[in-house]
């Protein structure tokens, strides 16, 4: 039986290119560097070519928030972004920020990160399983983000989490556990430290777990506004961020459309009325490209079928264009890291 059959308006679409992404994690980045360590924020502003002023507005492209992500990567390591995380406060987030600190409680606070995943970022699909005593959160890599710029995206996103939760529904606040897929020894006892929880280093999976009565948990007394004061304005953001011109979100709704039987770059350059070579270029320019985008497509494709309907695997192959279910089984693996049986079974 179908549950609900996935459309390109409920299919949460990848963060490529020229598409629009939040800004406050890269703002925070920089205010971090230049607080510890002076003229370090301008030197990665300057690596990844993106103006104080660019880094003002709520959103900036996706490729330059990567570009940063690789670049801290490199130079600092994960330690470094769970020490980042810990100085986020509910105004780096603006609006939202209010929104999610007036929330009913803790469990309300990350159903409405969920519904409003575009003013966070999502680089990371979050598959949360529940258990009897505890919820368990499973992290992703989607975007296929190699794995530095992935460990540091991690160790920064959980903690961020971890520390705005603190600020809004009290200090006491810590995960269960941590689960990361690198190893980072040395360090043990600075990331037990910050997510006050056991950390699991070479896991099959990143995530955290958390105690399901923290869900429980009320906001502080300080945080007294009513919540709906703020989501008018948030949905206003989330409008003006689906209007927003963008080359990818054009090539990606054509390719929703289109499922199972996609274009071939020629015929979508002739709909932009340029030369295929253009349109790689044009593409290239933004750190991706037309098969990017298609893998992008059919994995978030395959996983909304997967969760939400009980379409044998097989169809669902075919569904998104491929002829062969073993090349789609390869595929979804490599996508996703497990194969299209696995995700079904224990992440649904």
């Amino acid at each position: 039986m179908i549950k609900q059959m996935p459309s390109g308006n409920d299919v949460k679409l990848s963060i490529l290119g020229d598409q629009p992404y939040p800004a406050y994690e890269l703002r925070n980045i920089v205010r971090f560097l230049d607080d510890t360590d002076w003229q370090a924020g301008a030197k990665l502003l300057d690596q990844i070519q993106i103006s104080e002023d660019e880094l003002k507005q709520d959103f900036i492209p996706a490729y330059k928030v990567l570009d940063g992500f690789h670049y801290c990567a490199k130079h600092y390591g994960p330690v470094l972004a769970a020490r980042i995380g810990q100085s986020y406060s509910v105004e780096d987030l603006g609006v939202f920020g209010y929104a999610i600190a007036s929330s009913q409680n803790l469990g309300h606070a990350l159903a409405l990160t969920d519904q409003y995943h575009s003013l966070l970022g999502n680089l990371l699909k979050r598959v949360t399983l529940s258990h009897s005593d505890y919820l368990k959160c499973k992290l992703l890599n989607i975007q296929n983000l190699d794995a530095d710029t992935l460990s540091f995206f991690i160790a920064l996103s959980n903690s961020a989490k971890l520390h705005l939760g603190r600020k809004i529904f009290g200090d006491d606040l810590h995960y269960q556990e941590v689960f990361f897929t690198f190893s980072d020894e040395d360090n043990r006892a600075v990331y037990e430290t910050i997510y006050g929880c056991p950390i699991e280093f070479n896991a099959d999976h990143n995530g955290w777990s958390i105690d399901k009565n923290d869900l429980k948990r009320t906001k502080l007394v300080s945080h007294n506004e009513d919540m709906k004061n703020y989501l008018p304005y948030c949905n206003e953001l989330m409008e003006d961020l689906k209007q927003k011109d963008s080359l990818v979100n054009e090539i990606q709704q054509i390719l929703i459309s289109c499922a199972g039987d996609y274009p071939d770059i020629e015929m979508l350059a002739s709909a932009f009325n340029v030369s295929s070579r253009t349109l790689r270029r044009q593409l290239a320019n933004v750190g991706t490209s037309y098969q990017k985008i298609l893998n992008k497509v059919r994995c978030h494709l395959s996983i909304e079928y997967l969760s939400k309907t009980d379409i044998a695997i097989e169809d669902i192959s075919n569904l998104i264009g491929f002829s062969d279910v073993t090349n789609f089984r390869h595929a979804f693996k490599k996508w996703v890291g497990q194969t299209p049986s696995y995700y079904r079974k224990h992440y649904i």
